[in-house]
């Protein structure tokens, strides 16, 4: 199952704890216990219809019909037709209860008797292990948690602030070495500092997901050939006036920057460019090649940045800087303030720490930073072509091949972020 519906209207940060999601998850592994042994017609004990009925009575006697639809929709290896047999309970919450204890062959009779008799459901963790215990009886050997879009909430947009939400129950060893589960967090690389400090990286493994660019070159052409019936291998093939247009496979794998589905909505953004143009062509153009970098640009900064961010670095209009360029330069305000602002940038990911560098002949070493997003850069430099903007700021590390992105018509020499080696313009 997927948890990655988090309902956190009227909280602040600071309320989400353990227990949040803890329950969140109880809740979604008895919707999907039920649904198993229904579809299975599995025949469960006295004891365990009695843990059933304790459990529905605490997880599902208030829930409101879009959180039930967003549990159902969460388990992910049952048909449609075992999903939709939860749309036909309707009625009085009472009536609900019921209707769902009696999908797992509990009646009315064992009903009033659970209820006469009582009981407590125990902590969270007791509640899991419960309820993998019915789950192994009706023949399910594990149950699998997939946690994802933690930083897609109202109160997470800040790299700490996810790995905030998220802390309690990631650095849990108790609970992340539950017999019969397991659990797997899709967490932003940002939070991996503050993981590293705080959680138990030695005991639960962890692994950074990258795709370089020849990855994703080959995969957008396996993708042109899948939709073209191989006619297809290559954007370049479909530009106009390719050479006008510099290597466009290299270019848009550059941009999506290892995320193959930041590649995908590149691709979109020009193909719709081109509609917009003219759709009577058989071939995609310069310009709307062009555009649909600039469009894509724009549209993905403003959905993954602070608007005020956005403006800030727009008025900075550098790919790479110092703290003293910011303070001194640009916004003409104190160390300190300069300081926070930059802050600010890196917590959100939008700027990385390169090192220290002098900014003047004779100056004291400055803290230098450069956007980490090359679709941001490029919006923060929304006057430059597309082209001329990866004249003026891109070159490949000699030695190890990766992207150094810098002011190169400001400094014509910087050391490589990755291997440190030194970059000439």
């Amino acid at each position: 199952m997927t948890y990655n519906d988090f309902n956190v209207a009227g909280l602040k940060l600071a309320q989400i704890d353990a227990n949040y999601h803890l329950r969140n998850i109880a809740r979604l592994v008895l919707v999907a216990v039920i649904t198993a042994a229904s579809s299975r017609g599995a025949a469960l004990t006295n004891g365990q219809k009695h843990i059933l009925f304790l459990l529905t009575k605490e997880h599902l006697s208030e829930i409101d019909r879009t959180t039930l639809n967003s549990a159902i929709s969460s388990i992910k290896n049952f048909g449609d037709k075992a999903k939709e047999a939860w749309n036909m309970l309707t009625g009085p919450i009472g009536v609900v209860i019921n209707a769902v204890l009696a999908k797992v062959g509990v009646g009315a009779a064992e009903i009033r008797r659970f209820e006469g008799e009582g009981g407590t459901v125990g902590s969270y963790l007791d509640q899991l292990k419960a309820l993998y215990s019915i789950s192994s009886s009706i023949g399910y050997q594990s149950i699998y948690v997939l946690i994802d879009k933690v930083d897609e909430t109202a109160i997470t947009g800040k790299a700490s602030k996810s790995y905030e939400f998220i802390a309690s129950i990631v650095s849990d060893l108790q609970l992340l070495e539950l017999p019969g589960f397991a659990f797997k967090f899709f967490l932003w690389d940002l939070l991996l500092d503050d993981y590293r400090k705080l959680a138990r990286p030695d005991r639960v493994k962890y692994y950074q997901l990258k795709w370089s660019d020849a990855q994703l070159t080959a995969m957008l052409s396996e993708r042109l050939k899948a939709f073209s019936s191989d006619a297809i291998t290559s954007f370049d093939e479909i530009i106009e006036d390719s050479g006008k247009t510099s290597d466009p496979d290299q270019v848009v794998s550059m941009f999506a920057q290892g995320s193959p589905r930041k590649m995908i909505r590149i691709c979109k953004e020009i193909l719709d460019q081109q509609s917009e143009l003219s759709s009577a062509v058989s071939q995609i153009s310069h310009e709307a090649f062009v555009g649909g970098i600039d469009s894509i640009a724009a549209s993905l900064s403003t959905e993954e940045f602070d608007p005020q961010q956005l403006r800030d670095m727009k008025r900075n209009r550098r790919v790479d800087f110092t703290i003293r360029h910011v303070y001194l330069n640009v916004f003409k305000f104190t160390q300190q303030a300069g300081m926070n602002k930059v802050k600010s940038w890196e917590d959100s990911g939008a700027v990385e720490f390169l090192g220290t560098i002098k900014d003047t002949q004779g100056a004291k070493a400055s803290n230098h930073y450069g956007i980490s997003n090359y679709l941001l850069a490029k919006h923060v430099c929304a006057d430059l072509p597309v082209f001329d903007f990866i004249e003026r700021k891109i070159r490949r590390c000699p030695k190890c091949e990766v992207v150094v992105m810098r002011d190169w018509d400001l400094l014509n020499e910087h050391l490589c972020q990755s291997c440190q080696a030194d970059v000439l313009a």
